[in-house]
């Protein structure tokens, strides 16, 4: 077992399966004057000693199975956890202006990640003169990734520090009037972004327009960007405005810009360059006054390998890119989500669930959360609307989450891959075709297989025949 940061006299304390007992912890650690917390692999606190407890003032309850996301705590943790390396560092308590040496350990059996151990010491007077300069400084418990911004950005809920990185950038490109590209998955609140980016500019008296490239016809496309003249194509009617007429002065938001067809791209790089167009059927040359704020799902690099988007727009449009994190990028934020989410919704159709159960909690915490934040909240009202008591439990949640969590909590923390007797390693297929028949065992059909795998339902039933699996277990059931 390798554990960085330790000496190996604490090493020869581990247990014959590379596991420390609440015994041992006992015996290493709980006479010292330095702080010690240690971390499962899941992020629970699996100990913790008195002196951390001193060192650290903490105020709010801690126990041993708290998720240190579900809690205030402190930088070098988190970080050291997400990012499975040695952190070093210094942490600094405001209210005392006492400085705290951090070193965080990750631990690891067989190549195995199983937590994070943390080491804190208050520091003296003279070792603060001959380090300064040499170690890192984090936030505090009591500070956790404080990054002050400006009120719309703080109606975004988060706190975790990627997102709360992105949402610095964005606030300082809502001072100027550069085009943004906001690029990240579906469901990660873009349009969220967005917004906040206008209502702290200048402009945020003016219109903020909305536009789905998308899902609009490319046919329709342009006479919706642009307006069009009465008599135009068969009914035109009489005269309308476009979008980035109804936004002059203001922000247009153009949504999934990567789905734009290739004619309309011409037709944006020009108002791009020369702010102005004409509309359709039209020979007004009409000048406008709008910032951009563009957004896309896709991988715009690959698009314009294969062709289908321009390198000049992209270019354009690139000038200030902020890439939002995916919901399991910043799980920590999770906690904090569910309960804005409950409130809210609470509040709208008027229900009274109070929360979660610890063990719900901790099941939204391991999901996969293929949708984001979209999903996230959408599945909480499903559950308020058919939960029947006060606090929503393991029992209410979608089977496809309930089951791989039970899974994974009851796998004793047996390494996910089994080796043989002599140790072989089995070929990818192998492992493939045993984990679609343990699956479609568990979750009945080649839908819910593919949610819980993370994969699309034709996938599955594709890799099901491939392996005759469906032949092996019960056709007439997936089909």
């Amino acid at each position: 077992m390798k554990v960085s940061g330790i000496s190996n006299s604490n090493v020869k304390a581990l247990n014959a399966k590379g596991d420390i007992s609440v015994y041992d912890y006992n015996q290493l650690f709980d006479n010292l004057s330095d702080g010690v917390c240690i971390i499962n692999e899941y992020g629970h606190i699996s100990y913790f000693n008195n002196s951390y407890i001193r060192i650290l003032k903490i105020s709010e309850p801690i126990g041993v199975g708290k998720n240190i996301f579900h809690m205030k705590h402190d930088c070098a943790i988190l970080d050291a956890f997400r990012d499975r390396r040695s952190t070093r560092g210094r942490l600094i308590q405001p209210a005392t202006s006492k400085h705290i040496t951090v070193s965080v350990s990750p631990i690891f059996t067989e190549y195995v990640f199983k937590g994070v151990l943390a080491i804190y010491r208050e520091e003296l007077a003279n070792e603060r003169r001959e380090e300064r300069g040499t170690v890192v400084e984090f936030n505090g418990p009591s500070s956790p990734c404080a990054l002050e911004m400006h009120d719309c950005f703080n109606e975004i809920v988060a706190k975790s520090r990627i997102i709360k990185e992105a949402l610095l950038i964005a606030e300082k490109a809502s001072k100027t009037s550069s085009t943004v590209l906001l690029r990240g998955e579906s469901g990660t609140g873009k349009e969220m972004v967005a917004k906040a980016i206008h209502k702290g500019s200048s402009r945020s008296h003016a219109p903020f327009i909305t536009v789905n490239c998308g899902a609009i016809p490319g046919t329709l496309l342009e006479s919706e960007l642009f307006g069009h003249e009465q008599g135009a194509f068969t009914g035109a009617l009489k005269r309308k405005l476009g979008k980035f007429e109804q936004a002059d002065g203001g922000t247009i938001f153009l949504d999934e810009v990567g789905d734009m067809p290739n004619e309309m791209q011409v037709k944006l790089l020009r108002v791009l360059q020369e702010r102005k167009f004409e509309r359709v059927g039209g020979n007004e040359t009409i000048h406008c006054d709008v910032r951009i704020i563009a957004a896309t799902h896709k991988n715009l690099e690959e698009a314009i390998e294969i062709g289908t988007f321009r390198e000049d727009l992209y270019y354009r449009l690139n000038v200030i890119p902020i890439y939002l994190p995916s919901l399991k990028e910043r799980r920590e934020d999770i906690p904090i989500l569910i309960e804005h989410f409950v409130k809210k919704t609470n509040s709208r159709i008027g229900t009274n669930i109070k929360g979660f159960s610890e063990e719900a909690s901790d099941c939204f915490y391991n999901y996969h959360w293929p949708g984001n934040v979209r999903e996230l909240e959408n599945l909480i009202e499903r559950m308020m609307v058919l939960c029947d008591g006060n606090y929503i439990e393991l029992k209410d949640l979608p089977s496809h989450i309930s089951n791989l969590y039970q899974v994974r909590e009851g796998g004793g923390g047996q390494s996910l891959v089994n080796l043989t007797e002599n140790g072989e390693i089995a070929t990818l297929e192998e492992y493939e075709r045993e984990i679609l028949r343990c699956a479609l065992k568990r979750f009945g059909s080649f839908n819910a297989t593919g949610k819980a795998l993370g994969i699309n339902h034709k996938t599955v039933a594709f890799k099901a025949r491939k392996y005759n699996i469906v032949d092996d277990i019960n056709y007439e059931k997936f089909v």
